[in-house]
């Protein structure tokens, strides 16, 4: 009998900090898009992906382009972009060693864009999140070009593409078109031996 009453009041304490807390649960099966290099060839190897959610294109969001200006902002839909390498590149100048990296878009007190990369490792560890605030130091900013209604055709999908360049392929370029804006940024891969 006592055994059983342990139990019973065991079973009451792990229940009530459960039914004390409330709980919202987001996500399931997303649409997610990416676009990737891989290239090898005699004595070499390389591989580049990005991976993120594709928000839709809203007209209002052309009105918000200056409320971004100093500040640190997801990058995609759903969970994080996320950015693999397994070389070292460099987008828009700046260097970015191999590994894992989540995604963010900085936009400087200038109105200038970088692509905001955070060790994958490290926010994983530190239960940082795509949502709300974004207050995280990125590992890597790297520089883009804002082509304002650069695009031919209004992106109603965020899309995000890797392309090497055909005469050279390690050079080549990384964009990131929604709407009818585009941000660019030179891609250079340094080709594994």
């Amino acid at each position: 009998m006592r055994t059983s009453l342990v139990a019973a009041f065991a079973a009451l304490c792990l229940s009530l900090p459960a039914a004390a807390q409330k709980v919202e649960v987001f996500g399931g099966a997303a649409e997610r898009a990416s676009s990737s290099l891989v290239m090898f060839g005699e004595n070499m190897m390389a591989g580049i992906t990005v991976t993120y959610g594709q928000p839709m294109w809203q007209p209002e969001y052309d009105s918000m382009l200056d409320k971004l200006k100093g500040k640190l902002n997801r990058l995609g839909k759903d969970m994080w972009t996320t950015f693999l390498t397994t070389v070292p590149v460099e987008i828009g100048g700046a260097k970015v060693e191999p590994g894992s990296y989540v995604v963010g878009l900085m936009c400087d007190k200038d109105g200038k864009f970088h692509l905001a990369l955070l060790d994958a490792t490290k926010a994983a560890k530190a239960g940082t999140l795509p949502f709300g605030d974004q207050t995280w130091t990125p590992d890597v900013l790297c520089p883009l070009t804002l082509n304002k209604d650069g695009a031919k055709e209004s992106a109603k999908k965020m899309s995000m593409t890797l392309a090497a360049d055909e005469t050279d392929p390690s050079n080549g370029t990384f964009t990131l078109a929604w709407g009818k804006h585009t941000l660019t940024g030179a891609l250079k891969i340094q080709l594994a031996k």
